[in-house]
């Protein structure tokens, strides 16, 4: 079944990688005719996007809001039933800040992609920072929330963060947290070897080189493959 699995999977990668092969120069074409080279545009873009930044901020605050008021609820419930709501109710809110944090990030990574494709409008370095550095409160926010919410978690930047972290929790969030760490960074190395393939090829398609964003995703892959395999090592030899 497995086996099965795996060939239905490499076929599947196969037609995806032979469409979108065959249609880079299609592509190539379709991004040279955009342009966003005038500074009313790049204006409209950066103040759209950066409405979406402050519209999530502002709606992390209320769930962080919301996420401490039932973890206090929850502390001071006595009932058992009560307090394994109000404990889910706190944990989903908890759950659901982190995501809107990295939410923000994607936006603000999806208006600044929006000004390399538009191509070199006057003032697009400037245009593009902008909803990108509208997301520094949201980081500060998550990074206070975290001690606000339990007070046990260390505090950001401390030695042995991660290991503190799963400390507090119990065993089957433990079990949780790390199988799904394990599946993000097993996947994580697939979407990594497939980026680096497809920015070969379309730059040896196109003619344009993208060697400098084909070299720091080389090292990202490093970091991650090699890196998680020397700290396996590590232990067994220890």
């Amino acid at each position: 079944m497995k086996v099965g699995r795996y060939l239905l999977y490499l076929v599947i990668s196969g037609i995806i990688g032979g469409i979108i092969g065959g249609s880079m120069n299609s592509i190539s074409t379709f991004l040279s005719t955009i342009n966003f080279s005038n500074n009313r545009t790049a204006l409209i873009i950066c103040i759209i996007f950066s409405i979406i930044v402050l519209i999530l901020t502002a709606y992390q605050w209320k769930t962080q809001h919301d996420a401490i008021k039932f973890k206090k609820s929850f502390l001071n419930s006595i009932e058992d039933d009560e307090a394994d709501i109000y404990e889910k109710k706190a944990n989903l809110k908890y759950n659901l800040t982190t995501i809107i944090a990295y939410t923000l990030m994607t936006v603000s990574f999806i208006a600044a992609l929006l000004f390399v494709i538009g191509k070199n409008a006057n003032f697009s370095m400037l245009f593009a920072i902008i909803p990108f550095m509208l997301t520094g409160p949201s980081s500060l926010m998550l990074g206070f929330f975290n001690r606000r919410f339990d007070s046990r978690y260390p505090k950001m930047g401390e030695k042995n963060y991660t290991e503190k972290t799963l400390d507090l929790m119990d065993e089957g969030e433990r079990h949780i947290t790390l199988i799904s760490m394990y599946k993000n960074y097993q996947m994580n190395i697939v979407l990594l070897m497939i980026a680096i393939i497809l920015l070969s090829l379309y730059s040896i398609d196109t003619g344009s080189s993208q060697s400098f964003s084909i070299f720091i995703l080389i090292i990202i892959f490093v970091y991650n493959s090699l890196g998680y395999m020397l700290k396996v090592r590590k232990f067994y030899k220890s």
